[in-house]
């Protein structure tokens, strides 16, 4: 399924024999071989593969369709969204601003931004520079994320509203991914610098490494860039943007470009004779922050610690210490994978959500670290088939749950009205074509569904946004009979619509 420019820079003559010089090029053809194959296992519509080594790129390749329709091929120069591999970006741009001596690891995130305000008086006050960058500020994995997906709100509201989200842990009590964290962190940027996020990384980073096709948002793209759009069972869907997750989540990057962001990370922050940030930098931000549980990776791959650094993912394998950080979002799958004791990074780029990522991920690894013969792909397919069986299951038994034969206990009329989620904001009931129906304000164009009776007070609903399954909204009556709240639920374990409480505003 490959259809792009293959590269394949090897190591000089000067360094190793004609015979080893045949050797490397066919064991890279070989695992390109069966990147390729896999790509049409998992009919994922494209990918792009890049490895360096010893410092020299060693394979750089695109396979399949940067756009299923027009048949777009995908190179080495196709540009995807990267998601949260854009999170080590930030942590960076923060230890540039150490650097600089404009800022401080253990500063306290309320002595830079004034006006900032967490659920917890005590977290807020504690909350330094460094928590923002290692998921253990005491809230849940993805808490928040609702108010910048698909979100009219700026990165100052989504912040602002994040406050009304109750922390469910103690401070520093266990591992908690936070995309706000990470949004928190480039306000800070921000305060520090005089310079927005984009505008720092661009100059900080993104410049002094010639990554020409790098942004930082996924509108005004260049015309000459070949651009992979994002896919949903193959199908081409269109772009949602996601500029206020900014520093958490909106970076969009090829491998070529990518690979010299490798490059400056296993030469621990220089380039050339050019030092973006400190070599003392480079390892505060790859020590382990923030320790995790490793037993299942353990069953499946050997593995024994796993942590979090400062923008990174951190375990061992094989004896060798691996950083890795992966991205995903509707549409699209990255990954960056750094193993400095073997010389080797590598980058994995789909413009399609699923489980061949990771299994190119552990194919690589082993290919240069491990068991270079053990199929990884067929490990991951069969890992991605047991979950749609679960999704369906999932499924029949949520129809089975319907209670038949029931109808809502008012007249269609007495559920409208405009409702509030404090911290979320508005959404309003309307009826439509004779039907209820429902849109939550802030991502109007995404989270708006006709409703369905379903049984007593709850309806189905089906949100205009296609990565999002059907689901339910349940109506509370309070005691007079009124309709005076409603709840969500959509199985998502991004989003946790469960959370949220619409309270009605008026009618």
């Amino acid at each position: 399924m490959r259809h792009s420019t293959q590269i394949f820079v090897l190591l000089t003559a000067l360094l190793i024999s004609a015979v080893g010089f045949t050797q490397v090029r066919k064991d890279y053809q070989q695992l390109d071989s069966y990147i390729d194959a896999a790509v049409d296992k998992f009919e994922i519509p494209g990918l792009a593969v890049g490895i360096i080594k010893n410092g020299e790129i060693m394979l750089a390749n695109g396979y399949g369709y940067a756009n299923a329709d027009t048949k777009t091929e995908v190179d080495e120069n196709t540009v995807f969204g990267i998601a949260s591999c854009s999170k080590a970006f930030t942590a960076a741009c923060i230890a540039i601003l150490v650097d600089e001596d404009k800022l401080d690891w253990d500063d306290h995130v309320v002595d830079i931004l004034p006006h900032f305000q967490l659920y917890d008086t005590y977290i807020t006050r504690e909350l330094t520079v460094e928590d923002l960058l290692c998921h253990r500020s005491g809230y849940e994995t993805f808490d928040g994320d609702l108010l910048w997906y698909g979100t009219d709100y700026s990165r100052e509201e989504v912040v602002s509203r994040f406050r009304y989200r109750e922390n469910p842990y103690s401070f520093r009590e266990q591992f908690g991914y936070s995309n706000l964290m990470f949004i928190i962190a480039g306000e800070v940027i921000r305060e520090v610098s005089g310079m927005s996020w984009e505008d720092f990384v661009k100059e900080k980073i993104f410049n002094p490494l010639g990554m020409k096709s790098t942004t930082t948002s996924n509108t005004g793209f260049s015309p000459n860039m070949n651009i992979a759009w994002p896919h949903l069972d193959g199908e081409v869907m269109d772009f949602i943007n996601y500029d206020n997750s900014g520093p958490a989540a909106s970076i969009n990057s090829s491998v070529i470009d990518l690979l010299a962001w490798v490059e400056l990370l296993l030469d621990k922050g220089a380039i050339e004779d050019t030092s973006i940030f400190a070599e003392n930098q480079y390892y505060k931000l790859v020590s382990p922050h923030t320790v995790l549980r490793a037993g299942r990776a353990e069953k499946i791959d050997g593995r024994h610690f796993a942590s979090y650094g400062l923008g990174w993912f951190l375990y061992d394998y094989q004896g060798m210490k691996v950083i890795h950080h992966g991205g995903g979002l509707p549409g699209f799958h990255s990954k960056v994978v750094l193993v400095p004791e073997d010389s080797l990074g590598y980058v994995i780029l789909a413009n399609e959500l699923g489980g061949l990522v990771g299994a190119i991920e552990n194919k690589i690894l082993d290919y240069h670290i491990g068991d270079a013969e053990k199929d990884w792909a067929s490990l991951y397919l069969d890992y991605v088939n047991k979950g749609k069986e679960r999704e369906e299951n999932r499924i029949a038994k949520l129809d089975s749950s319907r209670i038949e034969g029931t109808k809502p206990s008012l007249e269609l009329n007495d559920y409208i009205g405009t409702y509030e989620d404090k911290m979320y904001g508005l959404a309003s009931v309307d009826i439509v074509d004779g039907a209820l129906s429902v849109k939550l304000l802030p991502a109007a164009e995404l989270l708006n569904s006709p409703m369905t009776h379903w049984h007593y007070d709850t309806f189905s609903i089906d949100f205009a946004d296609p990565f999002l399954p059907k689901g339910l909204l349940n109506f509370h009556l309070n005691g007079y009979g009124e309709a005076d709240y409603f709840t969500i639920d959509v199985y998502s374990p991004d989003f946790h619509f469960q959370k949220l409480k619409f309270e009605r505003i008026s009618e």
